[in-house]
């Protein structure tokens, strides 16, 4: 079993049989290849038992799957399963309130957009332990990476602790979109 740590700027990096950790407060990533097997998954129990062992949540989410709805939607439904019983209020942004020519999904967009945002914020534990594992995200299209990249700024911007676990191919990396390998960068 080998397995190295260094610490640089609250960032811990850990390697065991071919899967490598990379994590900091705000994001983990996961590599792995063939060689990887077990420890792979063994990895990511750990992070799973973690989380739960102190009562917070723990949602994993594949990108590999094809995608039926769009990501912001299976991670709303996923946070209601989780968590939340009820339906919250929604009001339209003042540029729908005015222009009925607005086209059907970007309305629809909107209002999935501003239900998630409330359900991020009316968390009524905010210190709790939360994470979000989004597997195969090298796998996944490029909106749904601009919609996590998006999604990590609005938990960063409005100070949620939660945080965002990648699995990917260990060199897959040139298969993320510049604007999230920035977020990965500035971790």
């Amino acid at each position: 079993m080998i397995q190295t740590v260094a610490l640089q700027k609250d960032r811990t990096v850990f390697e065991n049989r071919g899967v490598i950790r990379r994590q900091s407060k705000r994001i983990g990533l996961l590599y792995h290849d063939e060689q990887s097997g077990n420890e792979f998954w063994d990895a990511l129990e750990d992070l799973r038992e973690s989380v739960l062992d102190k009562e917070g949540q723990f949602i994993s989410l594949d990108l590999a799957d094809p995608l039926m709805e769009s990501f912001p939607e299976r991670f709303y439904a996923a946070l209601k399963n989780a968590r939340w019983e009820q339906t919250l209020p929604f009001s339209l942004p003042a540029i729908l309130q005015h222009n009925p020519c607005v086209a059907t999904p970007f309305i629809n967009h909107a209002i999935l957009w501003q239900r998630l945002c409330d359900l991020l914020i009316v968390d009524d534990e905010p210190e709790r332990e939360t994470a979000l594992l989004l597997e195969n995200i090298d796998q996944a299209s490029p909106s749904v990476q601009h919609e996590i990249a998006r999604l990590i700024r609005f938990h960063k911007t409005h100070s949620i602790r939660r945080m965002f676990i990648f699995t990917l191919r260990r060199y897959a990396h040139d298969q993320i979109i510049p604007e999230l390998r920035e977020i990965f960068a500035e971790r």
